[in-house]
């Protein structure tokens, strides 16, 4: 046996159970790099003004997306279907997601209300 197989054989379980314990210390952390601030718009149906504008929080998992308003009102979707975009609301109403501006934007068409979800949060740094 060469002294190079001695000297590393000993540090594979080191090596493997220190992976091990930092992959279990970061299990018991809460997943937040699907949180981001955004900034919001919201429309009712039909309407071409905003009834509210500014900051939110938009979260997205799986294909569930969640937006928190400022004023809290707080809009829960679920993927519905094969088809790509499709929601239903908390309520089971039907949703839609549309895609714009080179994707800085996201308009969710609610029964009652559209959703913007812009990026940029610029004007309310």
């Amino acid at each position: 046996m060469n002294l190079m197989q001695v000297s590393t054989q000993p540090l594979v379980p080191l090596v493997s159970a220190a992976v091990l314990s930092f992959a279990g210390l970061l299990a018991g952390l809460p997943a937040q790099a699907d949180t981001v601030k955004a900034r919001c718009d919201a429309f009712p149906k039909g309407e071409d003004r905003a009834t509210s504008s500014g900051l939110c929080t938009f979260s997205q998992r799986q294909g569930f997306v969640s937006i928190q308003l400022m004023n809290g009102q707080r809009i829960e979707l679920s993927p519905h279907g094969d088809k790509p975009n499709a929601y239903r609301d908390a309520s089971g109403m039907p949703a839609t997601r549309e895609l714009a501006d080179q994707g800085n934007l996201q308009i969710y068409r609610l029964a009652k209300q559209s959703i913007f979800v812009y990026w940029d949060t610029t004007p309310y740094k």
